[in-house]
C-alpha cells in the first residue's frame, strides 16, 4: 500500500457527493479538459444528483452512459502533513484513506500529495 503527504489542505467542493452502481444509466453532461490536471472524467447527471466519474467506468452511447462498476465520488477535506493510504489511483486522483481512520474511504487529488 502507497502512503502519500498532504502537501496543500483543501475542502471538497461537493455536500451531496455522487454515488452510481453498475448497470445505473447516467445523462453524460460534460468531459473534463484531456490535458488538464484531472483527465478523464465525465461529469455525469442521475436523477437526483450531478458530479464526475471515471471516464473508465462509463460505457457511452451518445449522451447516455451506463456504468460498469459502482462508484462513490466522496472527497476528503485535507489538513496538511495528513497521510493518505492509496488503494488504486485514476485521472489524477487517488481512493483510498486516512491513516488516522482507515474505515472510512474517499477521493483526494494527487495534485495535494506526495509520495512518502
Amino acid at each position: 500500500m502507497k502512503e502519500f503527504r498532504v502537501i496543500k489542505s483543501r475542502r471538497s467542493e461537493f455536500d451531496n457527493p455522487i454515488k452510481v452502481i453498475e448497470d445505473q444509466t447516467v445523462l453524460c453532461l460534460e468531459e473534463s479538459d484531456p490535458l488538464g490536471d484531472w483527465p478523464d472524467w465525465v461529469l455525469c447527471e442521475t436523477k437526483d444528483n450531478k458530479g464526475w466519474i471515471p471516464k473508465s467506468i462509463i460505457r457511452r452511447k451518445a449522451d447516455l452512459g451506463i456504468i460498469t462498476e459502482d462508484y462513490d465520488a466522496t472527497e476528503f477535506d485535507l489538513t496538511e502533513d495528513e497521510i493518505v493510504v492509496m488503494d488504486y489511483a485514476k485521472g489524477g486522483w487517488i481512493w483510498g484513506h486516512k491513516s488516522s481512520n482507515p474505515e472510512i474511504k474517499g477521493w483526494t487529488p494527487l495534485t495535494h500529495l506526495e509520495a512518502l
